[in-house]
């Protein structure tokens, strides 16, 4: 029986794609730097002090998501 060979990427111009899975600890930096980034104001500078705790509780909620799994 013949394999196919692999697809070719869809984006080859980004070599860091990879196949749909993601690791924890890339997932967990990358919402660690939006938290940062609502906190510095570089994300959404109009916001008020109170949509900026909301989001922040939220992303807080995505990162104990996160520990639920092992990797």
């Amino acid at each position: 029986m013949n394999q196919l060979p692999p697809p070719e990427p869809p984006f080859p111009q980004y070599p860091e794609y990879m196949n749909g899975r993601l690791k924890k600890v890339d997932m967990t930096a990358r919402v660690m730097h939006m938290k940062t980034g609502i906190k510095t104001k570089q994300w959404y500078p109009n916001w008020t002090p109170k949509e900026r705790w909301a989001a922040q509780q939220a992303l807080n909620n995505v990162l104990d998501v996160l520990d639920e799994y092992h990797y």
